[in-house]
């Protein structure tokens, strides 16, 4: 194998390792912005439903109370995580990738059923009860999505609906007639609000960003190789092919009043500047040897 060969070999493998190693750390830098980019967006989404069943709880269920009378329940207007989860709805229907959902074990409404992973996310909750938050990347349906969960703590006033089944409101006990969502404990947590946003459409950009880059990558490292190639036998290979020619000459005793020039001035160049001197001691010893 020659020199050149040799010398573009590692290169190509040098050029290969570096390349390999900036699209791994890209990758990795390109990933992190998604999560950071779903986390905002999770949270703009999330305080949009806190504030959506904040602003039911507090106006629109005292006046619905106020005008239906005690004893009903109309979800629509009185139910906070009701009008949160209806509003989260309408918002991913126009929005896909977006959901928002209040996850209980033991829901009044069905369609808040806690998944299993959903449940695992509410037990974590309960085993630390100082933890304001859990966030990360969950599969649902073959996709991933990355998820923002808080707890929803059964606090005293929640007792009245969500306590014994015997004191609740009538009216909710005639909308939602199963035993679901009763005999909460108080300061427990009974439920976590999570939101979802998909990483999928951010994922396949990323994979084709990727590819493409790492086709670039291709062209650009074989378009470095061929111009190496073609300056390391100008300036490397060239002159020691002429340079091995020429020692081959003088071990057979021809071209010995040839002198060596090469305009090189690095190693190449004292490398010929040897060989010349060593041409003219030869030169000289012959001459000696005649005498």
């Amino acid at each position: 194998m020659s020199i050149k060969t040799k010398l573009n070999l590692i290169l190509l493998i040098v050029g290969i390792i570096a390349f390999i190693l900036i699209d791994v750390l890209n990758n990795i830098d390109a990933r992190k912005r998604i999560f950071e980019e779903a986390y905002q967006k999770a949270e703009l989404i999330n305080s949009f439903a806190m504030a959506a069943r904040k602003y039911t709880v507090k106006t629109m269920r005292p006046l619905a109370i106020k005008i239906a009378g005690k004893g009903q329940f109309h979800p629509e207007i009185m139910g906070g995580f009701f009008v949160a989860r209806s509003i989260s709805d309408s918002f991913a229907r126009s929005q896909p990738g977006y959901s928002f959902k209040q996850a209980t074990v033991d829901p009044v409404n069905s369609s808040n059923k806690a998944d299993a992973q959903e449940i695992k996310v509410i037990n974590a909750f309960n085993l630390n009860p100082d933890l304001p938050l859990q966030k990360g990347i969950i599969t649902r349906d073959n996709a991933q999505y990355f998820y923002l969960a808080r707890p929803v703590v059964a606090k005293k006033s929640c007792l009245l609906c969500h306590g014994s089944p015997d004191f609740a409101p009538r009216g909710r006990k005639e909308r939602y007639p199963g035993p679901g969502g009763y005999n909460y404990k108080e300061n427990s947590v009974i439920a976590t609000f999570i939101t979802y946003v998909s990483l999928e459409e951010a994922l396949s950009k990323l994979k084709y960003i990727a590819f493409k880059n790492a086709i670039l990558g291709t062209i650009i490292v074989l378009f470095i190789l061929v111009i190496l190639w073609v300056v390391l036998d100008r300036i490397v290979t060239k002159p020691i092919r002429n340079l091995t020619s020429v020692a081959e000459e003088i071990s057979r005793g021809k071209g010995l009043n040839q002198k060596l020039e090469v305009s090189a001035k690095d190693e190449i160049g004292d490398l010929y500047k040897s060989f010349d001197r060593m041409r003219k001691s030869v030169v000289k010893l012959m001459k000696m040897v005649r005498k």
